[in-house]
Parts: C-alpha cells; structure tokens; sequence
C-alpha cells in the first residue's frame, strides 16, 4: 500500500482526511496527521511515507518549506498541496519546488482523490522505471556511482549535504541518486546520514568532554532540541541519559 502523510493545523481538516477520504480503496494508508510542517518533517525519518498532503499556511513550518525540503531531500516523494485559496503566486510557488498537485480546500473530498489517483500513477511509473534502473545497475557503471555516493556522504554528513550538492559533485541526476541509493542499501540517503550522525554523537559522547551542543554543531544538527529528539528515537535514550549510562557503566567497571 502507498504510504500517505497529512499535515494540516486545522484539526477538523484533519480528522475529515482521516475519516473522510476512502484510503483502502485506493490502496493507501494514512501513517501520519501531524499539526505542522516541522512536526510532518521529523515523523517523516520513521514513516517513510510515498506520497505527502500538507496545508500551504501553517504555524512553525508552512507547506511550500515543507515542499522545498522534500524536493531536496527526498525527491521521490510526491507531495501535494492544500490551500484555502486560489491564490496564483501560491500555485507558482507549489510548482516551482515540483508539487505533484494543488488543490483547494472547498472542493477536498472531490478533488484530492482525483489527485491522489494522478499521483499514484506517477509512482507507479517511477517504480517501473526502478526496475530498469535495477538491470543497468548491476553494471559496473551503476556500483561505481553507488561507492561513490558512499565516500560523499563519508566525506559530509556532519555538514550539510543536499542531493542538489551531491548531484553536482558526482555529475548526476539528483531523482536517480536517491532511488540508486534506496535501492542499493535499503534505506534512504537522508536516513543513512542521519544514523551517521547519531553513531558519531554517541562516539563524541563516549570519549570526549563535548558538551550536547557543542557535540550537536560537530555532528551536523543546526538544532540541540532536534538533535536530541532524534537521537532518543535512534537510541531510546536523550544524550544526556545516554552520557549517564556511559558514566554509570564506567564507575561500574572501576
């Protein structure tokens, strides 16, 4: 089943998306309602979603930033775009950061799955397009893009790296990195980069006297309170409980 992603500060929109829109029929499954763009972004790490729907006005982080980020993170999911208005620049906007569809709240129970079926249409595609890409990356073409993607991100993930930056540098399209590296390894590049952070994090924990922000900057987090959300969901613990149990475990073998 596709794997669908809504974010709306609007809770009856919300809730009318949940009970609303006929997801099984259409062979989809709702993962995740989130109340803001920021609050979608980080449950995106776990849910690995095909397809978002976000509301274009939104507190903390609106549905175009939303957009902008998946163009450049995670360009294989399709996004489309809920607004209120028929607003011409707004629109202009959606398109530029490759929205999948725009449509308007007064006719959302009609429109979004006639959009939802375009989109899945679209993904479809590209999933037959993968396969093709399979065959020719078995060639040694296609697994010497793969190592080099590899070494990149080696190279970076304690910086900021983009698949924009990554296409440029390797001379390839950005749309088939990120499906070559899926389906090389079996997880999303943006994933990939994150788990690396967080192992180097535990290992500045482990063997410095970094403080969590300092260790924070080091390790490519612009944010200490996201560092720490996202290292408890990879280690079950925040950084600071994770410093106490390498203290405690220490003093114990002391």
């Amino acid at each position: 089943m596709w794997k669908i992603m809504i974010a709306d500060d609007e809770p009856f929109i919300r809730d009318g998306l949940r009970t609303l829109i006929p997801w099984e029929q259409m062979n989809c499954e709702l993962i995740c309602a989130a109340e803001n763009g920021a609050k979608l972004i980080e449950q995106m790490q776990e849910g690995h979603p095909d397809i978002v729907i976000t509301d274009i006005k939104m507190p903390e982080m609106d549905g175009l930033s939303v957009a902008s980020y998946i163009q450049e993170n995670c360009p294989e999911i399709q996004v489309i775009i809920l607004s209120a208005y028929a607003d011409f620049e707004y629109a202009k906007k959606a398109i530029s950061y490759g929205v999948s569809d725009y449509v308007l709240k007064v006719s959302l129970l009609e429109d979004l799955p006639q959009a939802l079926e375009k989109v899945i249409q679209k993904l479809e595609k590209q999933n037959r397009d993968v396969q093709k890409e399979n065959q020719m990356q078995k060639s040694a073409s296609g697994e010497d893009l793969y190592q080099k993607m590899l070494r990149y991100v080696e190279m970076h993930y304690t910086t900021k790296i983009t698949l924009e930056d990554m296409s440029g540098e390797l001379h390839a399209n950005k749309s088939y990195l990120s499906r070559l590296f899926k389906s090389r390894s079996g997880v999303n590049l943006f994933d990939e980069i994150i788990t690396r952070r967080v192992e180097k994090a535990k290992e500045y924990i482990q063997t410095t006297n970094m403080k969590i922000y300092e260790i924070s900057e080091a390790t490519g987090f612009d944010d200490t309170a996201y560092f720490s959300r996202v290292f408890k969901k990879h280690t079950g613990m925040s950084p600071k409980e994770y410093e106490s149990s390498i203290t405690k475990h220490e003093q114990g073998e002391s």
